[in-house]
């Protein structure tokens, strides 16, 4: 299970270090996450957001980011992953 764990961490942190960059849109952040997850609320999913900016700006691996989403929120890796990954391309990080 941690190596599933591992291999989904370092695929995800891959496809962020080559994902095009967009403009900051918290619109498109929103909607896109919660049409999937609706459990999350807004508030949650834009604090989560706001914080994965945040460490990948003080130079955080995104890896990292995705652990420290699927500690605050209690969500699975590939959940943790789909929220930095939507943060990274839609917020601008």
């Amino acid at each position: 299970m941690v190596q599933i764990a591992r291999a989904l961490i370092v695929m995800f942190a891959a496809s962020l270090f080559f994902a095009p960059q967009a403009a900051a849109d918290q619109d498109e952040y929103l909607r896109k996450l919660e049409s999937r997850y609706p459990y999350l609320s807004s508030e949650q999913l834009t604090a989560a957001g706001n914080k994965v900016c945040n460490a990948i700006r003080q130079g955080i691996p995104a890896s990292n980011a995705a652990i420290m989403v699927r500690e605050d929120l209690g969500v699975s890796v590939p959940v943790a992953g789909d929220i930095v990954s939507a943060a990274v391309i839609e917020l601008g990080c």
